[in-house]
């Protein structure tokens, strides 16, 4: 009886997280000087979906900016406990006691919202202190106008200012600011981001420490990162570009109040220079240096029996363009008849490759598979590949030599027993019987896969037209502005590369990718084409 009640308590506890209830909406704190930060709070509880609905609402004399979204994981007694945390910035420019505008998300599909919200900010304290002590110099209020415009600059720096084609680049915003203490800043969710010609890739979560202060333009500015983005830029034609022209909204300290402004980005300058001509008739396009090597060849096999290998190329830089290295290599289209390519899977690591560069350490793995033609030894012609090394400037060979695999006879068919054989009528009516069923139950399988795969291709084809050029960062802020989560956006946007249409990607995804990705398509278009029906 006590194992049969510890089983029901186990398993109302486990299924809590399931039946989490509705969203919680609250204030960081409902009395606050003028300038500090206060946040209407959203907690979604479990795995829920959310969506941000608008990205700023407003009310009377007050405003709730988006301010960003995080998931929170709490582990009690061995069990995750699992939230999404939305924040929105009030702003306010007087003192006074405000009602809270009301505050909307989407979760799984239905609205949410919070009304009866009361916040009050008082004045700013001002103490009556000598204008020469240390304190007044360092933590004055008396300046209400805050820091000249000139005072105040976010720049997008890169770390090269002279790349290749095809050579990764890495770049952030950072803020220069004087005559004030450093004060809060965050990128305007609402502008785009501009890289023209450049291919992005978006990177949270990396702290990045630049020098404390800068000489530009013959003054000296205090500096901050923003470590919320960095972004892996690639080039994709030659010319001089302006980089990461956006906008940020900047707001005072405590210390140092000043209403909250809106800055235009410097962007940051960069020429791209081509690749050298003439290219080796082997070279597939990857920039950087790399190293290769075969991976799980046997030592025999059998005829008639296939086996599989992999190739592996490490190191960093771009292997965007190289799908397939044999035939990439291949200068022939008959290299290598005996081999046939099954997969890629990608892998790529953001961490410091050299001291003082960072960027994503390569490991792509490619699998194919061999069906030996004749016994004897399989041993095909030693593999070359070529990548262009940016560091010297030149192309660059690396090679492998295929091992010999001994291919015997093939193997060797089982004789059936006597016993079997003398039932073989018996036995040859049940395998009809088997075929029969077998082949109804294919041929339906067949006609509703068909039918799903020209309705996902359909779909995914109206989906590319919708895209465009649109890619990395550009693409996920269009997808979160027609009603994507933060999560979808970043996953439609990590699937489009360059040149290759959804179509194939698809079917190169996982099963769960998959439906992830039909489940995005379906979501996008329908929300595309309400807008349109407006």
């Amino acid at each position: 009886m006590k194992t049969r009640v510890f089983i029901i308590l186990f398993f109302l506890f486990s299924i809590v997280d399931l039946f989490a209830g509705d969203p919680k909406f609250y204030l960081s704190q409902t009395r606050a000087e003028l300038g500090e930060p206060v946040f209407v709070i959203v907690e979604a509880e479990g795995s829920a979906e959310v969506r941000v609905i608008e990205k700023e609402f407003q009310g009377h004399g007050i405003r709730a900016v988006y301010w960003g979204m995080e998931d929170s994981t709490t582990i009690v007694n061995f069990k995750a406990y699992r939230k999404k945390i939305l924040k929105y910035r009030l702003v306010v420019s007087a003192p006074g006691k405000y009602s809270v505008p009301e505050v909307a998300v989407d979760v799984e599909g239905k609205r949410y919202g919070a009304s009866g919200l009361m916040v009050e900010f008082g004045p700013r304290r001002a103490a009556t202190r000598n204008p020469n002590s240390i304190w007044n110099r360092f933590f004055s209020t008396e300046d209400t106008q805050g820091p000249a415009d000139g005072d105040l600059k976010v720049v997008f720096q890169l770390d090269k200012k002279e790349v290749w084609v095809g050579e990764p680049v890495l770049g952030f915003f950072a803020l220069y600011y004087r005559n004030a203490i450093r004060p809060y800043f965050d990128r305007d969710p609402s502008s785009s981001i501009e890289f023209p010609y450049f291919r992005s890739e978006v990177i949270t979560g990396v702290g990045l420490t630049i020098p404390e202060s800068v000489i530009y333009e013959g003054v000296q500015y205090d500096t901050s990162p923003y470590n919320k983005e960095f972004f892996v830029l690639t080039p994709l034609k030659r010319g001089e570009f302006s980089l990461g022209s956006t906008g940020f909204h900047l707001e005072g300290q405590l210390q140092s109040y000043f209403h909250m402004r809106t800055v235009k980005t410097i962007p940051g300058r960069i020429q791209v220079r081509d690749l050298p001509l003439p290219s080796p008739p082997n070279f597939g396009g990857a920039v950087g240096k790399f190293e290769m090597t075969l991976e799980d060849i046997p030592k025999e096999t059998n005829l008639g029996d296939p086996f599989q290998f992999r190739l592996v190329l490490r190191g960093k830089g771009n292997l965007s363009s190289i799908k397939d290295p044999l035939r990439s290599s291949c200068p022939k289209r008959d290299c290598y008849p005996d081999i046939t390519f099954l997969q890629l899977r990608p892998q790529k690591e953001f961490k410091e490759l050299d001291p003082g560069e960072y960027g994503f350490y390569l490991n792509h793995s490619f699998s194919y598979s061999v069906l030996p033609k004749e016994e004897g030894t399989w041993q095909e012609s030693d593999l070359k590949f070529s990548y262009f090394d940016p560091k010297f400037g030149k192309y660059t060979d690396v090679s492998v030599r295929f091992p010999p695999v001994h291919v015997g006879p093939p193997r060797p068919k089982s004789n059936l027993p006597e016993s079997e054989k003398s039932s073989g009528v018996s036995y040859g009516y049940v395998w009809i019987l088997t075929l029969g069923i077998f082949a109804g139950a294919l041929g339906f399988f067949l006609t509703v896969y068909w039918k799903g795969k020209f309705a996902a291709d359909r779909l995914l084809k109206r989906l590319d037209l919708w895209i465009g050029s649109k890619r990395g960062f550009v693409l996920k802020h269009s997808a979160l502005g027609r009603g994507l989560s933060e999560e979808e956006a970043s996953l439609l946007a990590g699937w489009k590369s360059e040149g290759i249409p959804l179509t194939e990607t698809y079917r190169r995804l996982g099963p769960v990718s998959k439906t992830a990705l039909l489940k995005i398509a379906d979501r996008l278009m329908l929300n595309v084409k309400e807008d349109e029906t407006r």
